[in-house]
């Protein structure tokens, strides 16, 4: 794939936002742990696009500022990467104690190990 065509944007209808559909991937997905991090997949092959969501509960961090960052974090790893994966995939992320306080770089290496071993990229 050339770059010049690849958009590197996050868009509204990347992002799952409804109860329901977290929850049935939740339910239905793969579940995937390595470093810390945890990764609930579910392939969608009738969609035309992957979508994620970052899941980080307040009794995992009480600051606001340290969840929101863990969030953007992920959310620009995705954004990066998403050119790569093969078959569109709902994707949620959950933080964890370790997780949280990983640096990017950590982070990033995680989550594409994750895709790797799945066989998305």
């Amino acid at each position: 794939m050339d770059s010049s065509n690849i958009r590197f944007t996050f868009r509204k209808y990347e992002r799952i936002s409804k109860k329901k559909e977290i929850e049935f991937v939740l339910s239905y997905g793969k579940k995937c742990f390595y470093n810390g991090l945890i990764v609930y997949l579910y392939k969608q092959p009738q969609q035309k696009f992957s979508r994620i969501a970052v899941l980080v509960s307040s009794k995992i961090e009480k600051s606001a500022v340290v969840r929101n960052k863990f969030k953007r974090r992920i959310r620009e790893i995705f954004r990066l990467n998403k050119h790569k994966i093969k078959t569109p995939t709902d994707f949620i992320v959950i933080a964890t104690r370790v997780s949280i306080k990983q640096k990017y770089k950590i982070l990033e290496e995680s989550f594409l190990k994750i895709l790797y071993d799945e066989g998305l990229i």
